[in-house]
Parts: C-alpha cells; sequence; structure tokens
C-alpha cells in the first residue's frame, strides 16, 4: 500500500511547481500530535503521506497536510505561505463555519478536511474510528453540505489528483432536502 503512495508522488513531482514538506525531521511527532488533537487515528495511507511527505502542491492541485514549523521555514518563507496547505486549519475552519447551522449539514467528526473544492466544499478524509474508514468524500456547498461522491481510499483519491484516474463513485443526494431548505 505504502509503495502505491510513493508510486503517485514519483509522478506527482514530475507536474509543475510540485513542492512538498523539506524537512521532515518532525513529522511523526506532528502526526501523533494531529490524531490526539483531532481524537482519530488516521487511516495507514494518509499517515505514511504524512510522514514522507508533510503535504503537496503542484499547480492546479494540492493535499492538505503538515506544514513547516516556524523554526523550519526558509529564507523569505513565513506562516502566511502555508496556511492553505495546514490539515488542521482547514479541518477546524471547515468545522466552524458549517457545524450547528439549520440549512448546512454538519461536518463529519471522524477525519480530517484534507482539500477544498474551488467550486465551494470539501474533501474529507474519514478516519478509522468511522464505518467508513479511510473513503474520502466531496462534500458540496451547493448540496448544503451533503456529499455527492467519494473515493474508496486516500490512494484512490491521491491517484486522481495526480493522474486522473480512478473516477469518484457518485453518492446519492436527497434533494427533496435540498428543495426543502430553499422553499424555507
Amino acid at each position: 500500500m505504502n509503495n502505491e503512495i510513493i508510486k503517485i508522488m514519483d509522478l506527482a513531482q514530475k507536474l509543475e511547481n510540485f513542492e512538498c514538506r523539506k524537512n521532515k525531521s518532525a513529522l511523526q511527532l506532528q502526526t501523533k500530535n494531529l490524531e490526539i488533537e483531532f481524537r482519530i487515528t488516521l487511516p495507514e495511507p494518509y499517515k505514511f503521506f504524512l510522514e514522507q511527505y508533510g503535504f503537496c502542491l503542484w499547480f492546479g492541485g494540492n493535499v492538505k497536510g503538515l506544514v513547516p514549523l516556524e523554526d523550519e521555514y526558509e529564507e523569505g518563507e513565513d506562516e502566511e505561505d502555508f496556511e492553505d496547505d495546514d490539515v488542521i486549519r482547514a479541518t477546524k475552519y471547515y468545522h466552524q463555519k458549517y457545524d450547528g447551522k439549520n440549512e448546512y449539514q454538519s461536518v463529519p467528526q471522524h477525519g480530517l478536511v484534507i482539500n477544498s473544492y474551488d467550486g465551494g466544499g470539501y474533501y474529507f478524509l474519514f478516519s478509522q474510528e468511522s464505518e467508513r474508514a479511510g473513503e474520502v468524500g466531496l462534500f458540496l456547498t451547493e448540496t448544503y453540505g451533503q456529499e455527492v461522491s467519494k473515493f474508496n481510499s486516500f490512494t484512490d483519491y491521491l491517484s486522481f489528483l495526480v493522474s486522473g484516474t480512478p473516477d469518484p463513485e457518485p453518492v446519492d443526494v436527497d434533494y427533496d432536502r435540498i428543495m426543502d431548505i430553499i422553499e424555507d
């Protein structure tokens, strides 16, 4: 399984403007602290990704993760350079934005927001505590936070971002609920 992540990331490194975390010395401790902070157990493929790459980005894509610590910044870098790549910041942001809002479905509790969706929404990785452990779901703003598609694993999701395959699987959307919200 980890070999698949390595192969995909080898392809990703050839993409335009590819970047990942350079200093990896603190990643295992940060990964453990991430699990403690959110009271979750990460699926092994994403945990491996975090410990090897931290986060990654390229022209047109990214995967949120563990960004450099302040003492790891290179000359001219600061916190603002990495705020869009921080899985902790993203997960807290989406919980704050959607949880407890009557019209929006709350962000699932067991897992992390590993990417934003440019059209409005987010990709959510389900942790081991979830019945859907390891899956990645796409939740959209236009469906009031309902999930519209999913990948069976983080590895499939990463492969899709880098190579375009496999396609996500559609998920049933409760359009009656959406109409009720719109009509109110």
